[in-house]
């Protein structure tokens, strides 16, 4: 049943069958019609879950209880749900639970809302943003006010003639005044599961947080569209966590991700291409592109994303080649307790509520472990890692590197045994580690690395000449799983590809943005030449080779510092150029020579350029393309922080 006809069956339910109890869910209305007798029993079960994921269990009692009657429908939610997934579905949602050990000025007033978070739409979310947002504007001032009325008085005490307390005041004390209020809006904060801005690097870091990264980050904790972005955050990881808790994430349900999040997902990108086609990118000069058609000729568009990655590939295995390099393609796959649910069905008993970005921090210790073993051992390496999600979104790593062919069999030991640390008992009863760990040679003689990896990049990306190719996560098509890997990745923000050794891609986009431009040393004019050509084996060679330190690169990245240039007051580094320590000092080429802000198209309707005033009203641009942001249009930024 779609969510259009559930909606109808709702409204139904409600209109002509008064005798349902008041403030029951939706799931438990369409109940009621199956069976209206059992609905007090039935509410431990059903009335637990949000009307998401209650719907999918309430659709199958109806069909139990239709074909096997109402004994085997009630033993299905008894055993299935009772016994195996509401344990769950609880174990996931005591990660949760917030802490109200502050109260602010008032009690804190938002337990309920973030309780329901996971059942929350867009407008939801923008209210209760809002409303956060004003909170902690309000325990500011209170604070600041409280704070700034004991050092007044403290001043007096001290008989200062004619002197503000402000001026009066030592940096030292004026820092730990802003940093007592920032500290209590930071708890604030925490008690709705968020991380504060600036939190670890106040509490763990090295140097001392400054005043005005302080006031920076009081003034996103008191920004409306800071909340929305957060608080949409906490929502999409919660929902999506509690849908594979329950088993709505695998081959019998979903692969890969949830229904609803592919959904989101496809709404998403049809709202930004709309928003895309009604737009255009405008410079200091009056001159316009189409925003939609920049968008396409950009690595926004997977086709150009794919191509560029296979094209770097290609460009590695030439330099493995060239140097007598021997590639091997490994596989490191997670212990059981990440894993939800088992690729043939069925709960993983051992899982202890892992989230996709659990996992994944698991796989970057492993290789981070890795890596530094291999570096004490002296040996260099290059290469790509792709992340791709198992049939119930948890991540697996495959790395294809090249190294010396002496260093082969002492790289693989050492992945093997960091990937095969953790939980080792579990391997002890069969003696294999493939489940762990897997290794393949590549043979140029079978075919070439490049052509091994390109079905998992472009399974990743956009399914590319995959039409006739099986995927054996799940057994459809790996073209049609395509969309469904991609808002994976979005939802739970894991980055799917990774360069390993060679030099920065960044600095190749730039030096292709440079037209019919020679540069004033042959080095230099070498690595140009090479990116403009596509060609990247030349790129990396002319760079200082795939094992080239950043220190040693031709050419790298210049940016231009621009003082308070975010919407908060923070200071931004933004990419200008390209510059080399083969030019004198403070130079660099210019590769951004125009400043581009968006605009309503010139034929557009009037709500275009509503949607333009009031996005850039509210919530200015953090990016590049727009950094003329005025001092009085920072979101709730109107707030002016007291430097005591």
């Amino acid at each position: 049943m779609n969510s259009d006809l559930f909606a109808h069956t709702y409204k139904q339910s409600g209109m002509f069958q008064p005798n349902i109890p008041q403030n029951v869910s939706s799931a438990e209305r369409l109940l009621w019609q199956v069976n209206a007798e059992d609905h007090q029993w039935r509410h431990q079960y059903i009335g637990q879950m949000p009307d998401f994921l209650a719907k999918h269990f309430s659709h199958r009692y109806a069909d139990i209880f239709a074909q096997s009657g109402r004994r085997d429908a009630n033993a299905y939610l008894r055993k299935t749900v009772g016994q195996n997934v509401l344990p769950r579905l609880q174990l996931v949602k005591s990660r949760y639970q917030f802490k109200h050990s502050v109260s602010g000025i008032a009690p804190f007033p938002f337990i309920e809302q973030l309780s329901n978070i996971a059942t929350y739409g867009r407008k939801p979310l923008l209210k209760l943003a809002h409303e956060i947002s004003v909170f902690i504007t309000e325990n500011y001032e209170h604070y600041s006010s409280m704070i700034h009325s004991v050092t007044n008085d403290s001043s007096n005490r001290q008989k200062v003639q004619q002197v503000p307390a402000e001026s009066a005041m030592s940096e030292s004390t004026r820092f730990s005044h802003m940093a007592e209020v920032y500290q209590l809006m930071a708890k604030l904060t925490l008690q709705c599961g968020i991380h504060p801005p600036y939190w670890r690097q106040f509490n763990y870091g090295r140097k001392t947080l400054s005043v005005d990264l302080l006031c920076a980050g009081m003034l996103r904790m008191m920004s409306t569209r800071w909340w929305y972005f957060r608080l949409k955050r906490l929502r999409d990881t919660q929902s999506e966590h509690m849908a594979i808790a329950v088993g709505q994430v695998q081959n019998a349900a979903s692969p890969y991700v949830s229904l609803l999040a592919l959904r989101e997902w496809l709404e998403q990108k049809r709202r930004n291409r709309e928003f895309f086609q009604h737009f255009d990118l405008e410079n200091e000069a009056g001159e316009r592109i189409s925003l939609a058609e920049t968008v396409v000729h950009s690595n926004a568009n997977p086709a150009i994303r794919r191509c560029e990655l296979m094209v770097r590939m290609r460009g590695f295995e030439d330099i493995a080649n060239q140097m007598g390099c021997v590639g091997e393609f490994y596989t490191i796959t997670a212990p059981a307790k990440y894993h939800a649910v088992r690729h043939r069905g069925g709960f993983v008993q051992k899982w202890e509520g892992a989230t996709p970005r659990d996992t994944q921090r698991y796989l970057c210790s492993v290789w981070a472990k890795s890596r530094a073993a291999i570096a004490r051992a002296g040996i260099k390496l290059f290469g790509f890692r792709v992340v791709e999600p198992h049939h119930d979104g948890t991540p697996h790593w495959h790395i294809l590197l090249f190294m010396l062919p002496e260093h082969a069999s002492q790289v693989r030991k050492i992945l093997e045994h960091y990937s095969c640390q953790e939980e080792e008992e579990e391997l002890l009863h069969n003696h294999d580690k493939k489940s762990r760990f897997d290794y393949r040679v590549i043979d140029p003689n079978q075919g070439s690395a490049t052509g091994y990896i390109a079905k998992y990049i472009s399974k990743n990306i956009d399914g590319y000449a995959l039409e006739d190719e099986i995927d054996h996560e799940t057994g459809g098509s790996l073209r049609d799983m395509a969309k469904s890997v991609t808002a994976w990745a979005s939802r739970w923000r894991i980055r799917q590809f990774q360069q390993i050794g060679g030099a920065p891609v960044s600095v190749w986009r730039e030096l292709r943005r440079l037209k019919e431009v020679r540069l004033p040393d042959n080095k230099m004019n070498d690595v140009l030449q090479a990116a403009d050509k596509g060609n990247w084996a030349a790129y990396i060679q002319a760079q200082g080779g795939p094992w080239v330190a950043r220190r040693d690169l031709v050419i790298r990245l210049a940016y231009k510092h621009i003082p308070f240039g975010s919407p908060y007051g923070e200071d931004i580094h933004s990419i200008q150029g390209v510059t080399s320590s083969l030019l004198s000092q403070e130079k660099y080429i210019c590769t951004r020579i125009h400043q581009w802000t968006v605009v309503p198209k010139a034929d557009a309707p009037a709500t275009s350029e509503r949607i333009v005033y009031k996005r850039h009203k509210k919530w200015p641009s953090w990016s590049s393309v727009n950094n003329c942001t005025d001092r009085q249009e920072r979101g709730n930024c109107d707030i002016d922080v007291k430097l005591f």
